[in-house]
């Protein structure tokens, strides 16, 4: 039961966070979140990120060998994704689930 919650709140929050509700969001952007909820909203999709240990951001597309995508910096992305999730209308627990996934894939 619980994992069906889990997965049930997944879907709200990909729905909520989907790039057609922010008109301003970039590509980039876009396909961090849809890595970071699970998704795949973007042509080509991410299938890896990895936060390297002066805090910068990597990212492998599909169909690449290795993380040769430079984003930006984790300081960065947090902000962004701070900024994000303020305007989204989440409840309390999509806004935990969102800091969840956030977490699991960016870390601290």
């Amino acid at each position: 039961m619980v994992a069906f919650c889990r997965v049930t709140r997944q879907m709200e929050l990909a729905k909520k966070l989907h790039p057609s509700r922010f008109t301003a969001m970039s590509g980039k952007m876009a396909a961090i979140v849809a890595y970071i909820v699970g998704e795949r909203w973007t042509n080509p999709a991410i299938v890896e990120l990895v936060a390297t240990s002066d805090g910068h951001l990597l990212a492998c597309h599909e169909g690449n060998c290795g993380c040769n995508d430079y984003l930006g910096t984790v300081d960065d992305l947090k902000s962004n994704w701070a900024r994000l999730l303020e305007v989204a209308d989440l409840t309390p627990q999509e806004r935990q689930e969102a800091d969840r996934l956030f977490q699991r894939v960016v870390g601290d």
